[in-house]
């Protein structure tokens, strides 16, 4: 029978083992706050107040079961999405709906970039061109060069810088 140290010790291995698997959730829940989200955040409640707040009691409980349900099918069949659409509905349909689901990402992360180029021509004074280029162009290298481990590392970091 192990120690109460022993026990302790194997508890805490066991719960970091856990965090390690929160990472890509975590970046993942972060995704929503992206700089497009906060504009609109910024945008509804300059104009609407508190008046539309008691809406976070209804779309909280319903994101967190969302992500919950979609993570709990990712780890349990261990395939993307368009490959359990697949499955189950014609192969027609699981390429509109990727094809659509590209295209929003597409747009959001234009927005993003936008947002970002005017948030840095505000503090720099650089015409926006000038510094969303290179920044594109990193972010880009590090997706399509870099590993897995280092760009979890990075928007870890930049996750808990907010």
């Amino acid at each position: 029978m192990p120690t109460f140290k022993e026990s302790i010790r194997a508890d805490i291995e066991k719960n970091r083992q856990r965090i390690k698997k929160l990472g890509p959730g975590i970046i993942t829940g972060g995704a929503g706050d992206d700089p497009a989200g906060i504009v609109t955040y910024t945008m509804v409640g300059a104009a609407t107040g508190f008046t539309q707040l008691w809406l976070l009691l209804l779309s909280t409980p319903m994101m967190i079961a969302i992500q919950n349900i979609v993570a709990r099918i990712a780890i349990v069949t261990g395939k993307s999405l368009p490959e359990i659409t697949n499955a189950f509905y014609s192969k027609k349909l699981t390429v509109l709906m990727i094809s659509i689901l590209s295209i929003a990402n597409i747009l959001t992360i234009g927005a993003d970039l936008n947002g970002l180029a005017a948030i840095l021509h505000i503090v720099t004074g650089y015409q926006t061109v000038y510094l969303v280029i290179p920044i594109t162009a990193l972010i880009g290298g590090l997706i399509t060069f870099g590993k897995y481990k280092t760009i979890k590392h990075v928007l870890m970091g930049m996750d808990s810088v907010k």
